[in-house]
């Protein structure tokens, strides 16, 4: 047999070999939301001493979003910290989305402090208030992709605030919009 014969060979070996490998990853492409913290945003909205800023990075395609809240001016100790999500319009009060009472880590029984999450995963049901998952027939990917398309579209916001009855509350929630184009999207409470 000549040397020109066992060429296809190795040929289809190395073919073999490489359709045998992973296919690359997805390229993970992070979007920053960030917003003032701020009683004027609350709903109805209250005056508040107290105020602050938050960062949210959402990665849909990693599938994870990661906070950075920090806050002061609080007129009582913080007992929560959380997203709500969905509203149908802008600037109305929904449900609580994500864990309860509060993040992992978050500073709680403090009037000021700031944070910053790890990497939460948005596959975890655990990053989930369980009530917000069992309002989807489709559980948990379906709670995801809601609030997926809930901060996406300005339809969420966060709170880190003394939880008191409705007519006692006074600490601010946040709007935050899109970074770097805040133009591009609607009011959105984070």
């Amino acid at each position: 047999m000549t040397l020109k014969a066992l060429i296809p060979l190795p040929a289809l070996v190395m073919t073999v070999a490489a359709l045998m490998l992973p296919a690359p990853a997805a390229h993970a492409i992070p979007i920053p939301f960030g917003g003032i913290l701020s009683g004027a945003n609350e709903v109805p909205p209250v005056d508040t001493p107290g105020a602050g800023s938050v960062t949210v990075v959402l990665d849909p395609t990693a599938q994870t979003i990661q906070i950075l809240a920090s806050f002061f001016g609080l007129t009582a100790p913080d007992t929560a910290a959380h997203i709500h999500c969905c509203q149908t319009m802008p600037g109305t009060n929904v449900g609580v989305a994500t864990t309860v009472p509060a993040f992992d880590g978050f500073p709680l029984g403090v009037t000021q402090g700031t944070y910053l999450s790890p990497i939460f995963s948005l596959a975890d049901p655990s990053f989930y208030n369980p009530v917000f998952v069992d309002m989807f027939p489709g559980g948990l990917p379906e709670a995801e992709a809601a609030l997926i398309a809930g901060i996406e579209n300005g339809l969420t916001y966060f709170t880190s605030t003394p939880h008191q009855t409705p007519v006692e509350r006074s600490e601010p929630n946040c709007f935050p919009s899109v970074s770097p184009a805040p133009s591009s999207v609607p009011d959105f409470r984070v």
